[in-house]
C-alpha cells in the first residue's frame, strides 16, 4: 500500500512539473511566432495542460481500465469548468471583448453535442477516429479565427524552449504510468470502483496543470488565455484522450457525465455572451461541481 501511495504521489509530481515545463517551452515557441494569447491558450497551452489526461487515459485503456479512461477524460472536463475556471474567475473576473472568443464557445458546444451522440452507446474505434478528426478541425478553426497578434515577443532561445518541451513530455509520460498504477491499486485495495476513482482522484490530479496555468494567467489579467485554456483543454480531453483511448479499447457510455459537461458548456456560452465572467458565474459553476461530486458518490 505504501509503495502504491508513493507511486501515486511521484507520478502526480512528474505530471505537474512535466506539464509545466512543456507549457513554458510551447508558449515561448508560440510567442516567437507572434501568436495571440487566446490562440496560445486554446491550442498550445490547452494541449500542454491536457497531456496528463491524454496520456493517462490512453495508458489506462492500454491496461484494460476503460472506467479510468472515460472517468479521467470526462471528469477532467467537468473539473476544468466547475473547479478550475470557477476559482479563476472568482479570483479575477474575465472581461470578453472579442466576438471570436464567444464564437469559440459555440464551436465547443457543437463538438460536445457530436461527441455525446457518438458515445451514446459507448465509444468504438471508429468513434475515436471521428473525435480526433473533429479535434483537428477545432484547432484549425481556432487558429484561423485568432487574428489578434501579440505586441511583445519574449526573448528566449529556440534550443532552450525545445528542451523544456521535450523534458516536459518525458515527465508527463513517466508520471502518467506511475500515477495510474498507483491510483488503480489504491482503489482496488480500498474496494472503490474504477469509475469513481477516474472521475475524482485521477480527474482532479490530471487537472492540476490547468488549475496552475489558469490561476497564474488570472493573476496577470490574461483572461483570454484562461478561457482559451479551459475550452481548448476540454476539447482535447474529449477529442484526443477519449478518441485515442477508444482506438485502443472500446469505452463504456457515460451519458450522464457527458450531459453534465454539455450543460456546463451551454452555461459557459451564455455567460460569455454577456461579455463577463465573474464571482457570480464562478459560484454557479462551483456549486454545480459540488452537486456532481455528491451525485457521483450517492
Amino acid at each position: 500500500m505504501i509503495i502504491n501511495v508513493l507511486l501515486f504521489i511521484i507520478g502526480l509530481l512528474l505530471l505537474s512539473y512535466g506539464s509545466d515545463w512543456f507549457i513554458v517551452g510551447s508558449s515561448r515557441i508560440a510567442k516567437l511566432f507572434r501568436i495571440s494569447d487566446f490562440v496560445i491558450g486554446a491550442t498550445i497551452v490547452a494541449i500542454g495542460t491536457s497531456l496528463p489526461e491524454i496520456v493517462t487515459s490512453v495508458y489506462a485503456a492500454w491496461i484494460n481500465s476503460p472506467g479510468i479512461s472515460t472517468g479521467n477524460a470526462i471528469g477532467s472536463c467537468i473539473a476544468n469548468v466547475g473547479l478550475v475556471l470557477a476559482l479563476s474567475i472568482i479570483f479575477s473576473p474575465i472581461i470578453i471583448k472579442e466576438s471570436s472568443v464567444v464564437k469559440n464557445t459555440y464551436a465547443y458546444i457543437l463538438f460536445l453535442i457530436t461527441a455525446f451522440i457518438l458515445g451514446f452507446n459507448g465509444f468504438s474505434w471508429i468513434d475515436g477516429i471521428i473525435l480526433i478528426f473533429l479535434f483537428a478541425i477545432y484547432l484549425k478553426y481556432t487558429i484561423k479565427n485568432g487574428k489578434e497578434k501579440i505586441d511583445e515577443v519574449e526573448e528566449t532561445s529556440y534550443i532552450r524552449a525545445a528542451l523544456l518541451l521535450i523534458i516536459g513530455l518525458i515527465g508527463v509520460i513517466l508520471g502518467s504510468e506511475m500515477f495510474v498504477n498507483g491510483a488503480r491499486n489504491i482503489a482496488l485495495a480500498l474496494g472503490v470502483s474504477e469509475k469513481i476513482v477516474g472521475f475524482t482522484l485521477v480527474a482532479l490530479g490530471t487537472s492540476l496543470p490547468e488549475l496552475a496555468v489558469s490561476i497564474a494567467a488570472a493573476k496577470k489579467k490574461l483572461g483570454k488565455m484562461v478561457l482559451g485554456n479551459i475550452v481548448g483543454s476540454n476539447v482535447a480531453n474529449i477529442g484526443m484522450a477519449l478518441g485515442l483511448s477508444a482506438i485502443v479499447t472500446p469505452l463504456p457510455p457515460q451519458n450522464l457525465e457527458m450531459g453534465i459537461t454539455l450543460f456546463m458548456a451551454v452555461l459557459l456560452a451564455m455567460f460569455a455572451k454577456r461579455r463577463k465572467l465573474g464571482i457570480f458565474e464562478g459560484i454557479v459553476f462551483l456549486i454545480m461541481y459540488c452537486v456532481f461530486l455528491y451525485t457521483l458518490f450517492n
